[in-house]
């Protein structure tokens, strides 16, 4: 029996090989010889090996009846990956060789790490402190999470969800600062007051001394000393050739997994039934209120006004839509796309200035007055109807299912821009195609705040500071978080907000960052960007934990940056945000690319906005950045300005697909990222990503992404490999980690040597063969 154990052993080899070059092609003949090998192991009589041999058939048995186990999504609990992985390998051996990892490499990984402990301190939330109870989050869309999964959309894609409760009904579900805590304790009753600082703070009501502030955030003075420094870190040579060098391996990774994979790709997406790329959800993270309309949609709404409703009075002084129209010497052959001037063209491109005008139809501010203001003669009516003509299309899913997050915008002017604006969304307008309120299944709200100091200053004449715009933009939301009773509207509209954006030009002048506190801040120029983007996110910051001790929602950090301007405004965002907007000047820092990479941040990108305002298409970095990993995804900016279908949205994927030769994979993998980036609720997420979605990209539903697991893993494992090699390095360890790739690197070469010899009984001569 001993002298018979090789040949089990070997038989047990052909089999296992066998069985794990299985494939659906040449089925008959597989089986087969899988049979046969099987039958074959028997051959002898030890009963030694009766259970190994059963073990065997019993493998067998389940690859002829397809029952295999499972690819898995992550390394398993026990360590036993499973017998046959239907994945292809996707990450390739690279040798590194002597001198290929320096101490200039370990001191890069040290810089990394640190900088990705900065982020933790702001984003993170490290550095706050905080005293408040808190107790579950409970929303309105939470109240109604099943009924709304269960009508997003039907199996064809259509949508059919229609319907949207009036404001009234919606306030009843919504929690109050006097229901009780999960522990059984009443809510902690609360007071602010804005330190001179620039700062909310926050008290308890009956601390009237005011001498324990429940929430801190890192002074301003301690936020400009980590900027300098993360500047600092990722200015420094040694950094920027590690980023350099890993960004350009992940490409190369990247373009090596299409070739050899690229097919693999496509059959697991074919064989994804019931779901296709048209099916799979797509948020339209960064788009515009004032131009979400197409030009197209919005001259056809012109004109049904002027011919439906040329008598109602439109401005103050009394002018009435048709006389308004008169005077400037227009009549209803004027109501075409070209003569309303608002599509982009060559004038914008680097003119913020230009741009800002293609807003106006005809040139005339008072038309964007009437049209695309909500605070206007007719209290916005117009504004509202066009704005729900644009909601429509997402909700009833024409083409594809879609869902947006608009912006609307406050100023900080005057301290009743916020129940104004709340009105405004809330009001059940009577009339238009779409009569109610602007609360929509599909659409959430964005903030975003202009930066436009300058006009502030003007406007007061040199009286007021900073810290007054802060106030004016702050005070609302804490009053309304506090006393919801007081201020209803502010308060159910906060509800149906996900998050707060920063816009302006970037590329304007602004002033150095110092430690100005914002009460000293009383001069013309406009503050560093970095410095207002700091105010905005202490504020926020502390408003969440407010809301979080009241269980109501809380609000991301969505600015724009990285369009145009100075680049280290990226290096900011890194510090203080989720996910940003545009972020095409990454591609002028190798380093915060790289840590934009490892932490994931959010890049929603817009090639066509991109292309008319700063960023011709050929020099792009969407195709770069995506090849890379970064979590990058596809927005309209300004449909109104820059697009020419009445579907944006597929207007945006279909040109970059044209234009970056995208795959239906990739296309299905920025869409995916779209939900990923959103502030959509929970159980949204969970119908359109997959139940266990937060657990990451692997654990997506790849019948609901419509992203085949290979893609997602690929993804995943190189993004772990990364943090691998940076913590490694980090920790001083460059030696041990050269010399055990070039082991892995020696036990790969002996395995496809080993490999030729056994499979083959006479191996033919080949050039520098003697390397095996």
């Amino acid at each position: 029996s001993n002298s018979k154990e090789p040949i089990l052993r070997l038989r047990k080899t052909s089999v296992l090989r066998n069985l794990h070059s299985f494939d659906h092609s040449g089925e008959d003949m597989s089986r087969k010889r899988l049979h046969a090998d099987a039958m074959g192991a028997n051959d002898g009589n030890n009963d030694d090996n009766n259970a190994e041999n059963e073990e065997l058939k019993e493998q067998v048995s389940k690859m002829m009846h397809h029952d295999l186990d499972p690819p898995a999504r992550e390394r398993p609990a026990d360590d036993n990956w499973p017998h046959r992985e239907s994945l292809s390998f996707t990450r390739s051996l690279i040798f590194y060789g002597s001198g290929s990892i320096t101490p200039e490499h370990e001191t890069a990984a040290k810089n990394i790490e640190e900088a990705r402990t900065l982020r933790k301190k702001y984003h993170g939330g490290r550095g706050v402190q905080c005293s408040l109870e808190k107790k579950k989050t409970i929303t309105f869309e939470d109240a109604n999470a099943k009924e709304d999964a269960d009508t997003t959309a039907t199996n064809d894609g259509e949508n059919v969800d229609n319907l949207k409760p009036s404001a009234s009904e919606q306030n009843e579900s919504l929690p109050t600062t006097e229901q009780p805590s999960t522990n059984g304790k009443t809510s902690q009753r609360l007071e602010y007051v804005f330190g001179t600082n620039g700062i909310v703070e926050v008290y308890e009501a009956t601390d009237f001394r005011r001498t324990n502030n429940l929430v801190t955030v890192p002074p301003l003075t301690s936020f400009v000393a980590d900027y300098q420094r993360l500047v600092e870190m990722v200015s420094s040579g040694a950094m920027r050739s590690f980023s350099f060098q890993r960004l350009q391996m992940l490409t190369s990774a990247f373009k090596m997994h299409v070739t050899i994979n690229g097919t693999a790709e496509d059959e697991a997406q074919s064989g994804l039934l019931g779901t296709d790329f048209y099916r799979t959800m797509k948020v339209d993270n960064h788009i515009h209120l004032a131009a979400a309309a197409s030009a197209k949609q919005f001259v056809n709404f012109v004109r049904d006004k002027l011919e439906n409703e040329g008598d109602t009075v439109v401005m103050e002084d009394g002018l009435t839509l048709k006389e308004v129209f008169k005077e400037a010497g227009l009549d209803s052959d004027h109501l075409t796309i070209d003569a309303f001037n608002v599509l982009a063209d060559y004038s914008v491109y680097q003119r913020f200035d230009n741009f800002n005008g293609k807003y106006s139809p005809f040139r005339m501010a008072q038309m964007r007055k009437i049209f695309l203001k909500s605070d206007n003669k007719i209290d916005g009516r117009y504004f509202a109807e066009l704005t729900k003509i644009v909601l429509a299309r997402h909700e009833q899913g024409k083409g594809h299912c879609s869902a947006a997050e608009m912006r609307l915008s406050i100023y900080g002017m005057e301290s009743n821009e916020w129940e104004k604006l709340a009105k405004w969304v809330l009001r059940d307008w009577e009339g238009g195609d779409f009569p109610g309120n602007m609360i929509s299944s599909h659409n959430r709200w964005l903030i975003q705040v202009p930066r436009l100091w300058r006009i502030y200053y003007q406007k007061g004449k040199g009286k007021f500071a900073f810290q007054d715009m802060l106030e004016n933009l702050f005070s609302p939301l804490f009053e309304a978080t506090l006393h919801p009773e007081e201020h209803p509207e502010v308060a159910e509209f906060l509800n149906h907000i996900v998050g707060f954006d920063s816009v302006d030009d970037e590329g304007s002048m602004e002033a150095p960052l110092s430690c100005c506190q914002p009460a000293s801040w009383k001069k013309e120029d406009n503050p560093a960007y970095c410095w207002q983007l700091y105010f905005f996110w202490a504020n926020m910051e502390i408003l969440n934990k407010v809301r979080a001790s009241r269980g109501l929602n809380t609000f991301a950090f969505r600015p724009h940056a990285g369009e145009t301007g100075e680049t280290m405004h990226l290096a900011a965002t890194y510090m203080l945000c989720r996910s940003i907007n545009h972020g095409i000047n990454l591609d002028k820092q190798v380093s915060l690319q790289y840590l934009y990479y490892l932490d994931q941040v959010g890049l929603s990108i817009s090639p066509l906005s991109n292309n008319f305002l700063f960023r011709k298409m050929r020099q792009n970095p969407f195709p770069k950045l995506f090849t890379r990993g970064l979590n990058v995804t596809l927005s309209t900016d300004d449909p109104l300005l820059f697009h020419l279908s009445d579907d944006a949205l597929l207007e945006e994927y279909s040109v970059a697909r044209a234009s970056f030769d995208l795959s239906m994979t990739d296309m299905s993998e920025l869409a995916r990222n779209s939900v990923y980036q959103s502030g959509f609720e929970n159980h949204f997420k969970e119908k359109w990503l997959g139940k266990h979605y937060k657990r990451g990209v692997t654990h997506c539903d790849e019948n609901k992404t419509h992203v085949p697991l290979i893609r997602a893993k690929f993804r995943a494992e190189h993004l772990a490999l990364e943090h691998l090699m940076v913590i490694l390095l980090a920790a001083g360890k460059g030696k041990t980690v050269l010399q055990e790739m070039m082991h892995q690197f020696g036990d790969a070469r002996n395995g496809q040597r080993r490999m030729l010899l056994e499979n083959m009984t006479e191996v033919p001569d080949f050039p520098e063969h003697n390397q095996l």
